[in-house]
């Protein structure tokens, strides 16, 4: 038996359910249906296969600040739900991005991933805003996004929303390149028990246990754990990576109907994640012979000479091979190529916990409301390179919206924001020795040190944010919608920022929408960027007996990147079985933030391009997905290698019976060169195949086994930028699962 459908919002799911009783009896009738659009159609024919537990939550959220149904809002979306992930044979959310036109998906080491969105990159930054249940989970201080920080049981998942594109006048600050907003399921749609087991040929291992139960009528709750085990990878010259770890997060979540219009919900989560990580010095310590003519000691045939902050592996190689080394008993030594390498191993420790508290409403002409309140705390020790900062942060935000009218539709919202930071930088034993400053070439230390830390921290220790956001839908007539409004932000890291959007949607026929937008969207430059030097190579003056530091500063005057952005759309679905869409758009960017020697540096960046997608039902046993992605970004009117230009996907799945079926997925990711302050990397186009079965045992039950890249047995994808040197090699893999639904 299903259970009980929570009510979040009364007259939302009882509006829905009677459309969804109203088209399931009627859907019988040859009259009816003729008079139904394909998109409808096509509708309808999904619903009719789901339980009573999916109907609730099936609109887009995160376009218009309301409920609309996906095909009909104004932006290029897809929806990830918890089937897309174990059908691929994905252990986490993150990595069913993939499938998604214009998500550019990479694997950085055993337990990161990257993820950019229409040709952004350039540094692993993300240039997109997620959000939680609602919580925005881009980390400040790098910019970037703890993807294993913020991954779920799949039996608690609702969704995953994508939006390509700003979503600037609703989200703010941060929206730029597009939208992710994820949302869990109620505590009464996960009640009972559920498991989740998988093992990776690599040895990598993943457990999500989750149970949940009645207190009594309209109060509800579960709790869940959720741990993996991350098996080592090797590097792209053939050493052990020293990446493996684990990562492993508790949560709960409490519901309660506090009567028709009120619902309360109390939810939060603690994660702990431990990696073993290699900061390799061999490629950060150079030879300076003082010879004009020859600063770096080349030996004849070899290159001439090479400005500082660019060191082909060829001369790394001599200088390596020519040098002699400061040496710690801390420090392992590898050899590769009669090279020694000089390496730093320690910890990666990260901690993090959240509280969050809703309050939703809805009063009797319409208006729904909610309160939101969170806390966390999030813990990072980078032990490789000296760096450790906690976060302490608190939200308070309300949003609203109400029809006006027949023919508008109004989303408001106001929020708070504080951030308290402790950031703390010691010398790692193998880097603590004398070292001069480069430009002043007076000595450089740190308190209790003999030298200058990796990354130093010279910013601020607290911030905070005031928000207010709106935007209104109006229908100039049936097929014709606009909708426009703004955030307005005022915060310690932009000042005052106003970022308007526009979006407009018109029913050409019943089977086709044409949309466009407008926005103009801001990123803030992460606290590295903008407060933090990074020393990222040291030089030996043989003359003087001396190291001399060399870094790239940070620069606490960058503005925000703001972006202003244009985006088409044609959606049609001719037939109940065929959707699909192309969209087009054009950014163009003010002070683009890149990194790299002397100082972080701001550019005007623009990117163009587009996406196909489509979604294709032959028959009752078969289903096609797939994607194109174009796009070509150029940095001050130079085009930009760092990002691949064309990336494609295909999926099918083969309902062969009722309790097994057949999944494909074919990813084709172009040529990129990968960029760095030691050394660029020519990354090779490369074409992954993933082959699954999934069975169905018994009620609840699914065994699947899926093979990963098959078409190569290993192939590099990317690494930190500003950290690393050296890449690891993503490898040929075999995955067994199993789980147990509700």
């Amino acid at each position: 038996m299903h259970p009980k459908v929570n009510i979040n919002n009364p007259f939302g799911f009882l509006s829905r359910l009677c459309l969804f009783v109203s088209l399931y009896l009627f859907s019988f009738s040859n009259a009816w249906t003729e008079e139904l659009s394909s998109f409808e159609k096509r509708e309808l024919s999904r619903l009719l296969k789901m339980d009573w537990t999916e109907l609730a939550n099936q609109p887009v959220s995160g376009v218009l600040g309301y409920d609309q149904e996906h095909w009909r809002n104004p932006a290029s979306i897809a929806i990830i739900r918890p089937d897309d992930i174990f059908d691929g044979g994905h252990l986490q959310l993150v990595d069913s991005f993939r499938g998604v036109g214009g998500m550019f998906v990479t694997r950085g080491n055993a337990y990161d991933d990257f993820v950019t969105m229409r040709n952004f990159s350039g540094s692993p930054t993300e240039k997109f805003l997620m959000l939680v249940d609602g919580r925005e989970v881009l980390q400040p201080m790098g910019g970037t996004i703890t993807w294993g920080t913020e991954e779920v049981p799949l039996a608690i998942l609702d969704r995953a929303e994508i939006i390509r594109g700003p979503g600037a006048s609703i989200w703010g600050t941060n929206a730029v390149s597009g939208v992710i907003n994820v949302t869990t399921k109620p505590a009464e749609s996960t009640q009972g028990n559920s498991v989740r087991l998988a093992i990776e040929s690599t040895g990598t291992f993943l457990g999500e246990l989750v149970h949940g139960g009645k207190i009594r009528d309209g109060e509800y709750y579960r709790v869940w754990v959720r741990d993996q085990e991350y098996a080592e990878s090797d590097l792209l010259s053939g050493l052990p990576a020293r990446d493996d770890g684990y990562g492993r997060k508790v949560g709960f979540r409490y519901d309660k109907n506090l009567g028709m219009d009120l619902d309360l919900t109390v939810a939060g989560a603690y994660s702990t994640r431990q990696f073993e990580h290699i900061f390799d010095l061999s490629y950060r310590l150079f030879y300076i012979n003082n010879d004009p003519l020859n600063p770096f000691g080349l030996t004849p045939g070899s290159p001439p000479i090479i400005p500082i902050g660019n060191f082909p592996v060829a001369v790394q190689s001599i200088l390596l091979a020519t040098t002699n080394w400061p040496v710690s008993e801390s420090s392992p030594y590898d050899s590769i190529g009669g090279v020694t390498r000089y390496q730093n191993f320690e910890e990666l420790a990260q901690d993090a916990g959240h509280l969050r508290t809703r309050l939703t409403g809805v009063t009797g002409n319409d208006f729904e409301w909610s309160i939101d309140a969170f806390a966390e705390k999030y813990k990072t020790n980078l032990g490789h390179v000296g760096h450790q900062w906690e976060r302490d942060e608190y939200n308070l935000e309300f949003r609203g919206n109400r029809p006006l009218g027949d023919r508008n539709h109004l989303a408001f919202g106001l929020g708070y924001r504080f951030m308290e930071f402790d950031v703390t930088e010691v010398v790692t034993s193998p880097w603590d020795f004398p070292v001069l400053d480069l430009v002043s070439l007076t000595p450089l230390s740190i308190p209790g040190s003999n030298s200058y830390p990796i990354l130093n921290y010279k910013g601020p220790d607290s911030f905070q944010r005031f928000s207010a956001f709106v935007q209104d839908t109006f229908e100039v007539k049936e097929d014709f919608f606009v909708s426009f409004g703004s955030k307005f932000e005022d915060s310690d890291f932009s000042g005052t920022t106003l970022q308007p959007g526009v979006r407009a949607s018109y029913s050409v026929n019943p089977d086709n929408l044409l949309w466009a937008a407008y926005s103009r969207a801001y990123r803030q430059a992460s606290l590295v960027e903008k407060f933090t030097e990074v020393s990222y190579a040291r030089f030996w003056d043989a003359s003087n007996g001396i190291w001399i530091n060399e870094s790239f500063e940070s620069d606490p005057t960058l503005d925000d990147e703001v972006m202003d952005a244009y985006e088409i759309g044609w959606r049609s679905s001719s037939s109940e079985k065929l959707l699909w869409e192309l969209s087009l758009f054009y950014y163009d960017t003010q002070d683009a933030v890149f990194s790299g020697p002397p100082i972080y540096n701001a550019f005007d960046y623009t990117s163009v391009g587009g996406e196909l997608t489509f979604n294709y039902i032959p028959n009752d046993f078969w289903e096609l997905q797939g994607s194109y992605s174009y796009s070509k970004g150029e940095k001050e009117g130079v085009r930009q290698t760092d990002f691949p230009e064309s990336m494609a996907s295909l999926k099918s799945v083969i309902h062969a019976k009722d309790d097994l079926k057949f999944v494909q997925n074919l990813y084709f990711t172009g040529d990129r060169i990968l960029p760095s302050a030691y050394n660029e990397l020519p990354i090779d186009d490369y074409l992954r195949l993933d082959l699954g079965m999934i069975w169905q045992v018994g009620e609840g039950w699914r065994i699947g086994l899926f093979g990963q890249d098959l078409l190569d047995p290993d192939h590099p994808e990317n690494m930190y930028t500003d950290l690393d040197v050296e890449p690891t090699r993503i490898e040929r893999r075999f995955l067994l699962s199993i789980s147990k639904e509700f």
